[in-house]
């Protein structure tokens, strides 16, 4: 998009405004309404500032406006922090066109001129193309009544897939789905309440939930209703009435997938209960954390072939957890689980063959078992053999077949696979080079937090390899990757602000503040 779209963006978004007043920004949904009617032929856009608003950032204008006008605080310091907040899920070139248009819209004076672009100008202020994020895309069916968009937003809140992780924002869009009636919404909001996560703990509000999906025929929220009313906690007393009504209505038992009824079926053997009892010993979830205990029920259920006790054991002696390190151990446990065909198990196996951890350092076994798990599709695998091809471990160095396996892992949603898939079509190794396909494919891996594709491709920004420049961009991805730990994302992002460029203006301040923060010498860069 040119400069006329900003300018109509912005435009529109004055006359919302000067319409409503500044507090409409609180009010995503009336935002979005009017500035429809403002923008009809930018309509499409909507779902941008949706997403911009539902996040608090009309907030941050709202409260920072009168600074700002004063002079006491520095639009851009505000707009760049607004741009922020939303370029975790909002494509970088959008969160800045939401950010910049309310800036413009206010009146704001930015030292980058952003707000004083003129129509006529001829410069390009974005680039987006034609691809809609989908992340973007779930926020816009999600709020169109679209329950797996909510349940699917939910769970990438939750987990923090291609997301920041943020249990509060999960639990805001389970319950909008849940209280549409879905079932799986129903289920994942009764286990936040039970544990407390993103809401105050609070077990009669998850008994609520699980009745929803237990009478929709959920097998596990039926035994968490039971599980809630024989037990009890936070605002719902035990109630053994109710839990053998329950008991009796679905008919399971009382004690079933209780930490009492694992331990009764443990104890008799049963290696699944063990496996479940042992996970929840290791976890703390539904009993206390206890590493001994937990390793106890494993190995008990490892011992019986339970291949997941296996690989789980084998973990934790890999890593010394509840156990004290024994990566032999580790190695015989992990092969004796791929022998039973658990591709996570050959692929840690593989691992431990390639660095040598409790086996003797074998290239060619290790790509051998890669290959194995890749070949029968497991994401890792496929990258980790990828890995192999392209620096010659264990087979002949081939970088063409190496690009073929990491795009396989990246088309599974690998964040390692879309990192190396993304640099190799960047480079043109291996592959015919390609920089928007590769910078792309940068942007997939970045928004599952992976350090070296935020500062590969915050150097597309630097570079306009792909994309065009935007220093703005890439101080916010080369600030992420220094959090990340990456000792040369952190001297680009003090180099961004001690030298600025298009969109970023110097900043020796933050400069300094950076260089300090992760002990860089300010003059070397």
């Amino acid at each position: 998009m040119d400069n006329n779209l900003f300018k109509e963006t912005a435009d529109a978004a004055k006359q919302v405004l000067d319409r409503f007043g500044i507090d409409i920004l609180s009010d995503h949904k009336k935002f979005c309404s009017a500035f429809s009617d403002f923008a009809p032929r930018l309509s499409k856009e909507n779902k941008a500032f949706f997403v911009a608003l539902s996040e608090d950032i009309g907030d941050i204008f709202i409260h920072e406006n009168d600074a700002v006008l004063t002079g006491s605080k520095l639009a851009d310091d505000v707009v760049q922090r607004a741009a922020s907040e939303i370029s975790e899920y909002l494509n970088a070139e959008k969160a800045d066109l939401v950010a910049y248009s309310i800036a413009s819209a206010l009146g704001w004076k930015l030292k980058s001129g952003v707000s004083l672009l003129s129509s006529d100008s001829g410069d390009n202020f974005i680039s987006t193309g034609d691809r809609t994020s989908l992340i973007e895309d779930l926020f816009r069916r999600a709020q169109n009544g679209d329950n797996d968009a909510s349940f699917n937003l939910g769970e990438r809140f939750f987990y923090g897939r291609g997301i920041k992780q943020d249990y509060t924002k999960a639990v805001k869009w389970y319950t909008l789905s849940a209280d549409r009636g879905d079932c799986s919404s129903q289920k994942k909001l009764a286990d936040c309440y039970y544990l407390g996560q993103g809401a105050e703990r609070n077990v009669a509000l998850a008994a609520k939930r699980y009745e929803q999906a237990a009478e929709q025929g959920d097998y596990d929220s039926q035994k968490a209703l039971i599980r809630c009313f024989t037990i009890g906690g936070a605002g719902l007393p035990p109630n053994r009435a109710r839990a053998e009504f329950y008991s009796k209505r679905y008919g399971i038992s009382i004690e079933a997938n209780t930490s009492d009824g694992l331990l009764r079926s443990a104890q008799a053997g049963d290696p699944e209960s063990q496996f479940k009892l042992g996970n929840m010993y290791l976890r703390g979830v539904g009993i206390e954390y206890d590493s001994e205990k937990a390793i106890y029920w494993l190995k008990a259920a490892a011992s019986q072939g339970n291949t997941d006790a296996q690989f789980n054991v084998a973990c934790c002696y890999l890593s010394g957890i509840g156990v004290p390190q024994d990566k032999i151990s580790a190695v015989m446990m992990f092969k004796e689980a791929a022998d039973k065909g658990d591709l996570d198990a050959l692929n840690n196996l593989a691992g431990c063959c390639l660095r040598g951890d409790g086996t003797s350092q074998d290239q060619s076994s290790a790509a051998k078992y890669y290959r194995q798990a890749a070949e029968q599709g497991h994401p890792k695998a496929q990258y980790n053999y990828g890995e192999c091809l392209f620096n010659g471990y264990g087979v002949p160095k081939d970088t063409t077949s190496a690009v073929k396996w990491y795009r396989q892992a990246a088309e599974q949603g690998d964040p390692d696979g879309q990192y190396s898939y993304g640099w190799c079509l960047l480079n043109g190794v291996g592959t015919a080079a390609d920089p928007v396909a590769g910078k792309d494919m940068l942007e997939l891996a970045a928004e599952q937090h992976n350090p070296a594709a935020q500062k590969e491709l915050g150097y597309c920004y630097v570079n306009g390899t792909g994309t065009y420049k935007n220093y703005s961009i890439a101080a916010g991805l080369f600030s992420k990757a220094a959090a990340g730990g990456d000792k040369e994302a952190a001297e680009a992002l003090i180099a961004c602000y001690k030298y600025g460029g298009e969109y970023l203006a110097a900043n020796d301040a933050k400069a300094y503040h950076y260089a300090e923060q992760y002990g860089i010498d300010y003059y070397d860069i």
